[in-house]
This record gives structure tokens, C-alpha cells and sequence, in this order.
């Protein structure tokens, strides 16, 4: 394999550059790059996605995958709580340490749904046992919906850590929680 390199003498191109070195730019700046610039193996930070990605396919432009999540948590067990008062329903633990996990975000992706489309269903995520929300996600949706978003753990000091899971919905009304996947970046 020859290495794809600057050398002196090059004109600087956005192919090049692309081939060359780290591209940063939003989700539709990395998915506007013509096919024939994309080879396997090229590097992006996607500041849309905050991840550093890879290009897993050349040419196609859809197929990049992130470098820096590592999965902490997955977990597919149903839980429902009526109401309107949040109620912890799942919680886990993990290692923020620098040999393993380093950790400066937290991005939760969950399914959720309500039993009624006229309240707002919510998934609460609060971290070490704290009593406000670092992040609540929620749904009108009867049926089941993917939501997700992300917590900045860069402040908090390496150890054992802990999420929980807290869930609420409308009086009288249920929200169910499926599927919950937890990465670290």
C-alpha cells in the first residue's frame, strides 16, 4: 500500500484535501462531497453528529461509521409507568477512566411512545444520582419512536458513574420505553 501523502509541489484541491487529512464539516457539507472524492478509509469529524468518522465504503457517501463511541449500555427490556410523576424505571453504572473510557459525552438513543397522542410522554436521564433532568426526551407519538440526544460528562471526575432512567406521561396516560442503547465519546 502506498501512503496517500502531501508531497511538495501539490496543489491543494478539495479532493486532495479530503484524501489527504481530516475534513471537518456539518452532515450535509460531508454528504455533499462528490461520490468519486470518497475512498475507504477517509477521515471526517461530522460537527453536525459531534463524532469523528470514518468512510467504511468508497464512493458512497452514506457509508461512514463513528470512531469514537464505544457502547456502554443496551438494553431491550419494556417498562411502562402512568402518570405524571417521574419515576426511575432503569439505571446503570459505568467506568469513566482514561485507560479505558475516557468519556466527555454520554449519547442516549431510546424508543418510546404514549398512550395518548394530546400529552407529552418523557424519558428523563439524570447522572449520579442528581435530582434535576440532564436530559429529557420526549414524544407524542402512540407508536414507537427512536429519540435521542446527548449529555456532556467532560466536568465529571473519572470513577464509577451512574445513569438513571426516569419516566412520566400525562395523567392517566402511559409511557412505554423499549429498546436503550448508551455510548460514550
Amino acid at each position: 500500500m502506498v501512503l496517500n501523502k502531501w508531497t511538495t509541489g501539490d496543489v491543494i484541491t478539495e479532493i486532495a484535501a479530503n484524501n489527504r487529512g481530516i475534513r471537518k464539516g456539518t452532515e450535509a457539507e460531508i454528504a455533499a462531497i462528490p461520490t468519486a472524492s470518497n475512498e475507504l478509509g477517509d477521515i471526517v469529524y461530522n460537527s453536525t453528529e459531534g463524532y469523528v468518522q470514518v468512510q467504511t465504503a468508497g464512493g458512497a457517501t452514506d457509508k461512514r461509521g463513528n470512531l469514537t463511541t464505544a457502547p456502554i449500555v443496551a438494553d431491550d427490556t419494556e417498562v411502562t409507568h402512568i402518570g405524571v410523576t417521574p419515576t426511575e424505571k432503569k439505571n446503570f453504572a459505568y467506568f469513566k477512566d482514561s485507560s479505558g473510557v475516557k468519556g466527555n459525552q454520554l449519547t442516549i438513543v431510546a424508543e418510546i411512545k404514549t398512550s395518548n397522542a394530546g400529552t407529552t410522554a418523557h424519558l428523563r436521564v439524570r447522572t449520579d444520582g442528581g435530582g434535576g433532568d440532564d436530559l429529557d426526551l420526549t414524544t407524542t407519538s402512540t407508536a414507537y419512536v427512536v429519540v435521542s440526544g446527548t449529555i456532556d460528562i467532560s466536568a465529571k471526575a473519572d470513577g464509577r458513574r451512574t445513569v438513571e432512567i426516569f419516566l412520566d406521561d400525562g395523567s392517566g396516560d402511559t409511557i412505554s420505553q423499549r429498546l436503550i442503547e448508551v455510548y460514550a465519546i
